[in-house]
């Protein structure tokens, strides 16, 4: 067992409890307001708090059961299945925004597509959708081939590399 493992293991998991119980509070002191937070929760999958509390939940235990049981490839199939659930989603997600005019929140996301507006200029938003659309399908692509490659080679990986 490499020793780097434990502690990088051990501090995803104690991150992610502590965005649990962080997540819960947010979300208790919320009401109807919905929090954007994109930019660092991106890392995880979530784009308000509710998504971090089940995310943070899951990352937590999936960290604990690939130290318990010591084989690093279950902590990536369970990371890589994980985004291609989730990035199927968003993709889904995206196609059908594109189709109707969001209302309310949290599906009105035109002043959250501001950093998209900096990179390709002020398009449109349908547009935004499109390439949001595009971006998790790209990243499902991504966690399909990795997890393909891991399944392949899952005998020549280290249980604990």
């Amino acid at each position: 067992m490499h020793t780097y493992l434990t502690p990088l293991l051990l501090g995803i998991a104690l991150v992610n409890a502590c965005l649990f119980f962080v997540s819960i509070v947010k979300v208790r002191n919320s009401t109807d307001k919905y929090t954007f937070i994109f930019g660092w929760g991106f890392v995880i999958g979530a784009f308000i708090w509710e998504d971090v509390i089940l995310f943070s939940a899951f990352f937590f235990l999936a960290s604990i059961l690939t130290l318990l049981l010591k084989d690093l490839r279950i902590g990536l199939l369970l990371l890589l299945s994980f985004w291609i659930v989730r990035s199927a989603g968003e993709a889904l997600y995206m196609f059908l925004q594109q189709f109707h005019e969001p209302k309310h929140a949290p599906h009105y996301l035109d002043d959250l597509f501001k950093p998209l507006r900096v990179l390709f200029g002020n398009i449109s938003t349908q547009k935004c959708y499109i390439i949001m659309q595009i971006m998790w399908q790209v990243i499902l692509t991504l966690a399909l081939t990795g997890i393909v490659l891991l399944l392949l080679h899952w005998q020549s990986i280290p249980a604990w590399a």
